[in-house]
């Protein structure tokens, strides 16, 4: 039996390939050997679920045939990471830090973490450390089900860390200068040494003060006290396209948190919850509906005036129609992924069994019974 790697990240089938990265960095700090608490074998499983979902090739051959095939599967199979030359190391696992052809995930990524998220700038040290991206936010957006069908506009207004409006994030007050920092001298950075589970590592990090920019307010901003944020609500439009789907997530980019060190803000995650409807269910891109009709209608056909998600038809009854039966109204369902086209309404023919009748209907029915109807 196949390994279910949604399961051992712990996300979603329909999960995007930034909340796979985060619950494999996570997972992987978590139970990585050489830590307190560590199981190899659980890390060995972690590195073999996230070589398949990583990709986006192997991911789709896993979610179609439940396994990967070829030489995309051959690392995953073996339970460790495969570098640039095919060879494993380090108990089983391949750190390649040169960003060769076949790394799978840059493991620095997960060292810089664990060192307390020190960077290197440009890479060997001679530049300012890098400004990280703001944190995302992840909320959930209920809409009502004819949305679904014809997609609609919703305006959320969430609490986060913003860029201060008063200084544009500068942390300065208006008007006022930055000066040189004096903790880094102006260079925005500052060496660490710091003791991990590879050995004692000395790091050039963002400067605490300046945040590594290399300059400090003068007068620092009254509005957010210098730090160039704010906790403040926002406004933002969310818009949900015609045929998505209960589950699926919206990503609106550059609406999540302000960074903290002058990066790039986050992006908003608003994950998709339909409301039911009295009338219709989805099937696929199909609308499947329940229409009772009476005994008669069935036995002799007729027309019905029912309800589509657009409009009202007349429903052409067949003679003869048992419950059960479904007819199909064309065109009528949920829009196509691909922007062309629709799904059908499916309308599911149930024949109601008067519980009561008149006498002269009763003496109607026991006339049909000795003719055999």
């Amino acid at each position: 039996m196949s390994k279910d790697y949604y399961k051992i990240l712990q996300v979603a089938r329909n999960a995007t390939k930034d909340d796979i990265k985060k619950s494999y960095r996570k997972l992987a700090h978590q139970f990585h050997p050489d830590k307190a608490g560590g199981n190899e074998e659980k890390f060995k499983e972690i590195n073999e679920a996230y070589q398949v979902l990583g990709d986006e090739h192997k991911r789709a051959q896993y979610d179609q045939f439940g396994t990967v095939f070829g030489d995309a599967g051959r690392g995953a199979q073996q339970g460790g990471f495969w570098g640039a030359q095919g060879q494993q190391g380090f108990g089983g696992f391949n750190f390649d830090f040169g960003g060769g052809e076949g790394q799978e995930f840059d493991f620095s990524d997960v060292f810089e973490d664990m060192l307390g998220g020190f960077g290197f700038g440009d890479g060997r040290g001679g530049g300012r450390p890098q400004s990280k991206k703001g944190r995302d936010i992840q909320i959930d957006l209920e809409i009502p089900f004819e949305e679904m069908i014809f997609g609609g506009r919703h305006e959320v207004e969430i609490q986060k860390i913003a860029q201060c409006a008063r200084c544009g994030g500068t942390r300065a007050e208006p008007g006022t200068k930055l000066k040189k920092c004096a903790k880094c001298q102006g260079t925005g950075k500052i060496t660490k040494t710091q003791r991990t589970i590879l050995g004692t590592f000395s790091q050039i990090g963002a400067c605490p003060d300046c945040l590594g920019k290399g300059e400090t307010p003068e007068q620092p901003c009254r509005e957010c006290g210098g730090k160039g944020i704010v906790s403040a609500r926002e406004k933002i439009e969310i818009f949900a396209p015609k045929g998505i789907d209960q589950g699926e997530v919206l990503k609106i980019s550059g609406k999540g948190e302000a960074s903290l060190s002058g990066g790039v803000p986050g992006d908003l995650y608003a994950k998709i919850y339909v409301m039911p409807d009295k009338t219709f269910k989805r099937q696929g891109n199909d609308l499947v509906m329940l229409l009772p009709i009476q005994f008669s209608q069935a036995t002799l056909g007729d027309k019905i005036d029912i309800k589509t998600p657009d409009s009202s038809i007349a429903l052409k009854i067949p003679e003869g129609s048992e419950s059960g039966d479904i007819l199909k109204v064309r065109g009528k369902g949920i829009p196509f992924a691909r922007g062309y086209g629709r799904g059908d309404l499916l309308v599911q023919i149930k024949v109601q069994t008067p519980r009561k009748v008149s006498r002269k209907a009763r003496e109607a029915i026991e006339q049909l019974k000795k003719e055999g109807i």
